[in-house]
């Protein structure tokens, strides 16, 4: 196990900007892994934080423990609500102040199906929403699929030459597709929307809803059955949403289990969750110091006078790119 401190070492961009945050205090509701430990820390010198956990799948223990030796604890989502101000993913914290009867949200959002969510809020809300960013595109499109590749690594299966299906053919499918192509895998795509559809077909992918395929990567947000499911496949997912095994329980391999349904046999990785977050290091460093940078800063411009849902402000992205560019990447 890497020490929580490399991840420290090389975001450079988040210590910079720590500096700059304004508001009086922030609750952190993201995957509490080792680079979200850092941007606690490195925010904690300046304001006042309530770090809480997503979910367990994707809490590191190495992660809280390094932030409790540096005075940080983990607090519940109830007490975390207490703050003003939030970083969020999957808009988690803010459903649980909208429950709590918080008469207004002021929230720094880093997801798309949080983003959807924040829509549907009744209450006062003031939310900067990082997805639609370049900053977040960079991520998502040339990051993210690190963090898969690292999972399908720890299954130590020879990838070249395996057929994978890519579920889900947005911004996260295309990374996953173009890395897993490039590492020799015969990748098939497929989507539900048309123009996604296209899309990678014109990027060169066939595209196949029930092509026979060694391994399933699902990219997408919506509930998935066993539909695209075929016998022997390896099922591992990237999405938001957890993939629930269906049929009986034959082998547990750990961090793989093999289940049987109607004659089919497939093995599921880390019980249906992110396999990104949940067995690997997730997105990789440079990736996470520019999307926490840009998050940071959105921070302040929360205390602005505006109401409901906005993109991350122009000035904001161009600030991290300049500093990224500038030999701080």
């Amino acid at each position: 196990m890497i020490s929580v401190d490399w991840f420290c070492n090389r975001m450079k961009l988040v210590k910079k900007f720590a500096k700059e945050v304004e508001v009086e205090e922030v609750a952190v509701c993201i995957p509490l892994e080792p680079k979200t430990a850092c941007m606690l820390y490195e925010l904690s010198k300046f304001t006042r934080v309530f770090a809480t956990k997503l979910d367990d799948f994707s809490t590191k223990i190495e992660a809280i423990e390094w932030l409790r030796e540096r005075g940080i604890d983990v607090v519940n989502k109830r007490e975390a609500i207490k703050a003003k101000y939030f970083i969020d993913c999957s808009a988690v914290l803010s459903r649980v102040a909208e429950k709590a009867g918080k008469d207004e949200i002021n929230v720094v959002e880093l997801t798309k199906t949080g983003e959807n969510y924040l829509k549907k809020i009744k209450c006062r809300i003031k939310a900067i929403s990082v997805d639609s960013s370049k900053i977040k595109e960079f991520e998502s499109v040339y990051a993210t699929c690190f963090g898969l590749l690292e999972a399908l690594l720890r299954l130590n299966v020879y990838l070249p030459s395996k057929s994978v299906r890519i579920v889900g053919f947005g911004k996260i499918g295309q990374g996953c597709a173009n890395l897993l192509r490039k590492i020799g895998c015969r990748v098939v795509v497929w989507d539900k929307d048309e123009e996604k559809r296209l899309r990678a077909s014109f990027f060169g992918f066939e595209v196949s809803r029930d092509a026979r395929t060694d391994i399933l990567v699902l990219c997408t947000d919506s509930k998935v059955g066993l539909e695209y499911v075929n016998d022997g496949c390896i099922v591992v997912n990237m999405g938001a949403e957890k993939f629930e095994a269906e049929g009986k329980l034959v082998e547990d391999f750990g961090i793989v289990k093999s289940y049987e349904k109607d004659g089919i046999l497939y093995y599921l990785v880390s019980d249906g969750y992110a396999a990104n977050l949940a067995i690997a290091n997730g997105t990789p460093i440079e990736a996470m110091d520019m999307t926490f940078s840009a998050a940071i800063l959105a921070l302040n411009h929360l205390k602005k006078d505006f109401s409901g849902i906005i993109s991350l402000p122009k000035e904001i992205e161009e600030k991290v790119v300049s500093e990224a560019l500038s030999g701080n990447f």
